[in-house]
């Protein structure tokens, strides 16, 4: 496309963030809230350049903040306050682990091993990619690096079976990694939103306690409902095509670990700091000393003469624009707070929710306000903004804040267009995924996992006391 065709289309496009942050602004105008409603205005539109690509994450949130101090909509210590949060520091740790373990082959030697053990049927591929999920979920904290390891082994994959991009059996085999690694990983901290979520709430007046372990029983009843589902719409959306291919799969898993050889000097190291970063991260009730520092003191560990695993180059290949755009996404929040939106957010919503008669519907109500978030925020604005203001409207109505926020947690991971979400984004680059077949997926299973708030609404919840 020459210059001359694409200047009118990025123009459009700028004209619609522009029309959409206006559009916002004036269905929330107050007019006696100037602030407030200029919050609407460059937060909308931050959020819709970087949606439409106009420019880079990194670029679009660091914009957003020098607005909110350019027109005096906050102060620096407010804005900037999630640099003094344990949240980008866990990430950077959990991109440093993830770069660990790739260098290594050992995430890699890991998913192999099970898919070569287990995928001999496609249900047994499914529940395949999920342990490896689970195992590589607890062992790297950070998503996206988990995803990227599983695309770039699912991917790989299709390619040796020679399966053509946008085929039935290979956006099978996509979707199935990314369900196992999405789903499993969103059963630990601080793999998803939850952390923001959860710490937005311990800076607040809304008490609330989590720990590693805590987190994990609390959902592991949704994630287990919510991967049932996954591996059922694929079992029905794939099974028949995926199978002449599934017996070359196993062999091309065992073929590629046998290329690995054995398990190396460099792997083992790397297995037990990882482990014990981990148990520093878990036990942190027992020894009492910060589960997130600690855990990048370990990490760190591997940079010495110990471990000599890792080098000063390594740094580089951290994904920085990442962590700019969460410490970016988490003073939306703090600069929301500051303004009143809670209170504000809490008066629309606290008159629907006095009308639902049952707590498990009104998780339910929780989850699809997630869903509808995602629609004009990113997981980690909504996360930042809306988790504290969920939170004080079940106290409000007197009931579990726990149930409540999870729900809505849960709407944050969802997602019809794979903009909603930067794993969706990860998985659609493959070029496996044809976008009609996620579409038909995601948005089947967003109508489907609120199945999995019933059933933990009506069983684990009330058994935790939640």
């Amino acid at each position: 496309m020459s210059s001359e065709q694409s200047i009118p289309k990025t123009a459009k496009l700028w004209i619609l963030c522009f029309g959409l942050a206006s559009l916002v602004t004036f269905l929330m105008y107050d007019p006696e809230h100037l602030k407030l409603n200029m919050f609407w205005f460059g937060t909308v539109l931050a959020l819709s350049v970087f949606a439409f690509e106009l420019l880079g994450m990194a670029v679009a949130i660091v914009l957003l903040q020098m607005f909110y101090l350019a027109f005096s909509i906050s102060t620096p210590n407010v804005v900037f306050s999630g640099w003094l949060a344990p949240v980008p520091w866990m990430c950077f740790n959990g991109m440093l682990i993830g770069i660990l373990m790739d260098k290594t082959n050992l995430a890699r030697r890991i998913a192999l091993l099970l898919l070569s053990k287990i995928a001999k049927t496609p249900i047994r591929l499914f529940v395949s990619f999920y342990i490896s999920g689970l195992i590589l979920g607890a062992l790297i904290p950070d998503i996206i690096t988990n995803l990227i390891i599983f695309m770039t082994i699912a991917s790989s994959i299709c390619k040796s079976l020679e399966l053509d991009k946008g085929s039935k059996e290979s956006a099978t085999i996509i979707m199935a990694a990314f369900f196992g690694s999405a789903i499993a990983c969103a059963n630990y901290l601080p793999n998803n939103t939850g952390l923001i979520g959860l710490l937005m709430l311990q800076q607040s007046d809304v008490p609330i306690e989590f720990s590693w372990v805590t987190f994990f029983i609390e959902n592991m009843g949704y994630c287990f409902i919510h991967i049932i589902i996954g591996m059922s719409l694929l079992y029905f959306f794939g099974n028949k095509a995926l199978k002449p291919h599934i017996e070359q799969f196993a062999d091309e898993a065992k073929s590629q670990l046998a290329t690995l050889g054995a398990l190396s000097k460099d792997e083992k190291k790397t297995l037990v700091l990882t482990l014990a970063a981990l148990l520093g991260f878990i036990l942190e009730p027992l020894h009492g000393l910060p589960g997130y520092f600690l855990f990048g003191f370990i990490i760190f560990i591997g940079f010495t003469p110990l471990f000599n695993l890792l080098k000063t180059e390594d740094i580089t290949k951290v994904n920085y624009p990442i962590l700019l755009f969460i410490v970016g996404c988490m003073s939306i929040g703090f600069v929301a707070a500051q303004l009143g939106v809670h209170s504000w957010l809490s008066s629309k919503i606290v008159p629907i929710l006095q009308s639902i008669e049952y707590s498990f519907a009104a998780n339910v109500f929780s989850y699809f306000t997630g869903v509808l978030a995602n629609f004009i925020l990113t997981p980690v604005a909504a996360a930042s903004s809306l988790s504290v203001p969920m939170a004080q409207i079940a106290l409000d109505l007197g009931i579990g804040v726990k149930p409540i926020l999870y729900s809505f947690l849960y709407g944050l991971d969802q997602f019809v267009l794979p903009y909603e979400l930067a794993p969706a984004l990860i998985m659609f680059s493959t070029g496996y995924a044809r976008l009609k077949y996620v579409i038909i997926i995601m948005t089947l299973r967003l109508f489907l996992v609120p199945l999995g708030i019933i059933f933990s609404s009506f069983t684990l919840w009330p058994m935790l006391g939640l």
